[in-house]
């Protein structure tokens, strides 16, 4: 059976397809993420301009998804950019299609990945790297999950309950609000994260219009298979920490956490992040994926990580040429190969690159 791709506007799906979509999505566990939502992919359209996605048919059916954002010379990249932490193509297990022609269908001269899925593996002849993305695993509760990381050797959580005690006798009574509709809240996580990337001088992401604008339009949806959730612990009447995620009807994605510093002796963030390790079964929701990047926290509070994987399709054209004509000249730059004016020219390309992708 042949595979027919066809590429649309994310908005242009009808209604067969786009509940087709969440039918595949909510079947298949590897696709839990609330990235893997239809939902997420039109958040990000009504913000930007460059979002598709293209269906994939056998027999005349809907099987699978291929949202993406479509750039300069045709090259692709996952909705969202930077700020995905998962993507892939949701498809069903037995779709048939292949990555190079979904690629060419759909009017890319490539696609780059650095955060695709596992159970992906029509795209395992691209992928030039792995990583592990770490999760915690709430599928058996709350208090199964604490005895498995007392039973492997952690003793985080025991110390963050011991601060947490410390932090009520100093301070005052801590208070946790899982699912807060607080737009002061709000405004603070976007305040505390700004004031974070400017003192690691990396790029102010949530100065970007279109992001504070997609995080504003999550904050405001809520269904039971996709909402964006903002989630908030105060200590007596004062905000200690905040965190703004969203989830699926069974996966939390924690996305951006932050905290006042004042609290930072006291692991406020680390507390939060527990209650709402705590609160999630409750809520339906059997992991919350912590993201790419193994930091001493998540070391420390995982159990369990999924693999994730780096790499490219590419399709013949000049947009392709263009592109590995730049990594060559990258590698050169590197081993000292070509002259030092073009070494300089090449760092103020990557910059110009790194910050075209919140753009």
């Amino acid at each position: 059976m042949s595979a027919i791709y066809r590429r649309v506007r994310v908005p242009g799906l009808t209604i067969d397809e786009r509940r087709a979509w969440g039918q595949i999505q909510e079947s298949n566990a590897g696709l839990g993420s609330p990235y893997f939502r239809a939902e997420f992919s039109e958040m990000v359209a009504a913000e930007r301009s460059d979002v598709f996605v293209t269906v994939i048919e056998n027999g005349g059916r809907a099987v699978g998804f291929f949202p993406f954002q479509r750039g300069f010379l045709g090259a692709g990249r996952p909705v969202g950019g930077p700020l995905s932490d998962f993507h892939g193509v949701v498809a069903a297990p037995d779709a048939e299609w292949e990555a190079e022609k979904l690629v060419r269908a759909s009017g890319l001269s490539s696609w780059s990945f650095d955060h695709l899925a596992s159970g992906q593996p029509k795209f395992a002849a691209y992928v030039k790297s792995e990583d592990r993305s770490p999760m915690i695993d709430l599928s058996a509760g709350y208090e199964a999950y604490i005895t498995g990381r007392r039973a492997e050797g952690s003793k985080q959580i025991l110390k963050v309950e011991g601060l947490a005690r410390k932090l009520e006798r100093e301070v005052g009574t801590i208070r946790v609000d899982l699912d807060c509709q607080d737009l002061t809240v709000f405004e603070r996580v976007l305040a505390w994260k700004s004031a974070q990337c400017a003192e690691a001088k990396l790029p102010d992401l949530f100065a970007v219009p279109w992001t504070r604008a997609l995080l504003g339009r999550l904050l405001r949806t809520r269904t039971p298979e996709f909402a964006g959730v903002l989630s908030a612990l105060y200590v007596g009447d004062e905000l200690a920490a905040a965190h703004m995620g969203m989830r699926s009807s069974t996966v939390w994605h924690y996305w951006f956490p932050s905290y006042d510093e004042k609290f930072s002796k006291f692991s406020a963030g680390l507390l939060l992040l527990l209650r709402m390790a705590q609160g999630a079964p409750a809520m339906g929701l059997t992991r919350i994926d912590l993201g790419k990047g193994e930091t001493m926290y998540k070391q420390r509070l995982m159990s369990g990580a999924e693999v994730i994987s780096e790499g490219r399709v590419e399709v013949p054209s000049i947009g392709t040429a263009l592109g590995r004509l730049r990594r060559s000249a990258e590698v050169w730059s590197a081993t000292g190969v070509i002259a030092a004016p073009v070494r300089l020219s090449l760092k103020a390309l990557r910059r110009v690159e790194i910050a075209r992708k919140f753009q």
